[in-house]
């Protein structure tokens, strides 16, 4: 058994009962629209779990670090990220979305958008074995350039996957205030992006020419 695979999921999973229980206790309760929802996001977090776990317990046990050689910038940012996705959106939620709502397109919408997501961060991090939660040239693990999967589509995948969670999140939980938090969490993304991107393509073997043949970094066609 590898312990550091098992306690980044065991933590994975705490982070997200922490997200739905502020939810919980800021909105008085669940109902069937939001139980439905914080119902598949756990069950998400632990089957994607579990099938990384089978097939590369290695790379979820690099992911749980949290103290690497990541530049300054990258820790400021992921720090923002993690409070604001994991935790604040749901305690605003709870505070600003009005239970009872109808289960509607919109809502119907944001569970498939959030499914894809989901689907192709486990793509991503199946195919790449250097996906670290930090971003920051990996000597020590010889790192190389990842060009199948998803990553022949887009050069950052994941974070792809959080742009389409920011608008799963804005559908199931209609509110200005989820919106303005689902748009800062974008632009967190956006901007980790362009940075990280420099960064590989400073100081990663193989990366300028792999950006040469997957123009695009977050959206197809589009940038």
């Amino acid at each position: 058994m590898n312990k550091n695979a098992v306690v980044y999921i065991l933590r994975l999973i705490a982070e997200r009962a922490i997200g739905a229980a502020l939810f919980f206790i800021t909105a008085g309760g669940f109902d069937l629209r939001s139980g439905i929802f914080f119902s598949i996001y756990m069950l998400v977090a632990i089957a994607s779990g579990i099938i990384i776990y089978c097939k590369n317990p290695e790379t979820l046990a690099e992911r749980g670090k949290v103290n690497t050689d990541s530049p300054k910038w990258d820790k400021i940012l992921l720090s923002l990220f993690w409070v604001c996705a994991f935790f604040f959106v749901y305690l605003i939620a709870g505070m600003t979305f009005p239970l009872g709502m109808e289960i509607e397109f919109d809502f119907i919408a944001g569970i498939v958008i959030y499914l894809l997501s989901a689907w192709i961060t486990l793509k991503a991090i199946l195919e790449n074995t250097f996906l670290e939660s930090t971003a920051r040239i990996q000597t020590d693990r010889n790192q190389f350039v990842v060009e199948s999967g998803p990553y022949s589509v887009v050069r950052h995948p994941t974070y792809s996957a959080v742009l389409m969670w920011c608008v799963a999140v804005r559908c199931i939980f209609p509110s200005a205030e989820v919106l303005l938090l689902s748009l800062t969490v974008a632009v967190i993304i956006i901007i980790r992006t362009r940075l990280e991107d420099d960064m590989l393509r400073k100081g990663l073997a193989g990366y300028e020419e792999y950006a040469k043949k997957v123009k695009f970094r977050l959206i197809p066609y589009i940038w």
